[in-house]
């Protein structure tokens, strides 16, 4: 099965669409190249906007075949770009990944949070998807937002990965977790008790 990804949602304030190339400078200016907002992430900041450009390119080709999923979340009133979603789907569990802009203000940053809700919610009620984790960063500020977002922490994972930003080769992290039920699939016909069942009926009509 393969996961079949939203193609746009909208809120009061913000759109949630995939990226387009015309999106890089705006990406680069507000998220990937600002210190402050790569500082905890396992992935190096963006030293000019060409590597935000190849990072678009690379999530088109991920959106084609199913395996790298990357939206933007823009403002309705001014254009701006507030946030950005990963999603690396591998059913049935699908990795979450989200970067928030530092710019903009309080209120933006509620508005992206309540988006993000939306989509995960939606998100855990697709076919084939039972579980949505993230890793965030032990002294960063993205795990405090977790637990109201429906995740429960499933552990801390010792040297789980690199913050290049800070200078560490691997670092802590806690890994967050939503899932779903899984329902349960009907027992599998079984030759034995079919036979028999054949066979009783066949005397009961022969009796």
């Amino acid at each position: 099965m393969r996961f079949v990804p939203l193609d746009r949602m909208e809120t009061p304030y913000l759109v949630l669409r995939p990226l387009v190339p015309a999106d890089a400078p705006a990406l680069f200016d507000e998220m990937l190249g600002d210190i402050g907002t790569m500082r905890d992430l396992p992935v190096p900041r963006h030293r000019n906007v060409e590597q935000t450009a190849a990072f678009i390119d690379e999530a088109l080709r991920g959106w084609q075949d199913g395996t790298l999923i990357r939206y933007a979340l823009e403002c309705k009133e001014t254009g701006r770009l507030t946030a950005l979603i990963e999603l690396k789907p591998a059913l049935p569990r699908i990795e979450v990944g989200v970067v928030i802009s530092r710019l903009g203000g309080a209120r933006r940053r509620r508005a992206g949070v309540l988006a993000l809700q939306d989509l995960l919610d939606w998100l855990i009620e697709q076919p084939g998807v039972y579980r949505l984790f993230a890793c965030c960063a032990v002294d960063g500020a993205a795990h405090s937002s977790m637990e109201r977002l429906g995740f429960v922490q499933e552990a801390l994972l010792m040297n789980h990965e690199p913050r290049p930003n800070c200078g560490l080769l691997a670092d802590n992290s806690y890994l967050y977790a939503r899932t779903r039920p899984v329902p349960t699939l009907p027992e599998p016909p079984n030759e034995g008790v079919a036979w028999l069942r054949t066979t009783l009926q066949w005397s009961l009509e022969n009796a």
